[in-house]
């Protein structure tokens, strides 16, 4: 889920940039002011953000999402360490007989062992494989979710920017009167709930 957090930490690199942009630009016609706690407002422009932080541990589907794929790579493990565990009984097993076996037979087992040691090599790069594919699969759908309801919402409330914030990210401070994270939060979950329910 690392990815998610990428993402919004580019969203907020870009959004911060064209802040820097709109403020410079407007310092002479007075600069950005804050109205009535809230949003950020210069003529048309409105402003408010979320805790990106705060978004991903209470928004159910991403809990939802996080808990199947925990489960995946569980599974994928169990599997391959079975796998693992029967190729070492195999291998020990013949350390012990390789003695009593003739050359031809030694040989054949010993090529037995390495095609199914690559065998176990390409089953973990693949298993890995998947779950980052499917990992990455879950994060655009959780982001392409947020970033819909995001655009429905700015529109409904008239907001012309809603920010992502999180500790340590582009934005040091923000007003907390602008801070929207429980509205938005609320909304996702109802509208997931909702979803989830059909």
């Amino acid at each position: 889920m690392k990815s998610i957090n990428l993402l919004f930490n580019v969203i907020l690199t870009v959004a911060v940039v064209v802040l820097f942009a709109l403020h410079f630009s407007s310092k002479k016609q007075g600069g950005i002011t804050a109205v009535a706690g809230a949003a950020v407002t210069s003529g048309e422009l409105n402003v408010v953000f979320f805790n990106s932080d705060s978004l991903m541990d209470q928004y159910q589907m991403f809990k939802d999402e996080r808990a199947i794929m925990e489960q995946k790579t569980k599974d994928a493990e169990s599997r391959l360490i079975g796998e693992q565990k029967k190729f070492e009984k195999e291998a020990n097993e013949f350390q012990q007989r390789a003695q009593f076996l003739t050359i031809t037979d030694k040989e054949a087992k010993q090529e037995k062992l390495y095609r199914e040691q690559q065998r176990l090599m390409q089953m973990e790069q693949t298993l890995s494989s998947d779950l980052q594919k499917e990992e990455a699969e879950v994060s655009k759908r959780i982001f392409d979710t947020i970033e819909v309801f995001l655009k429905d919402y700015a529109k409904e409330n008239n907001y012309t920017y809603v920010l992502s914030y999180t500790r340590g990210g582009g934005i040091w401070y923000a007003d907390q009167s602008l801070d929207v994270t429980p509205a938005i939060l609320k909304e996702l979950n109802d509208r997931y709930k909702n979803r989830k329910a059909e």
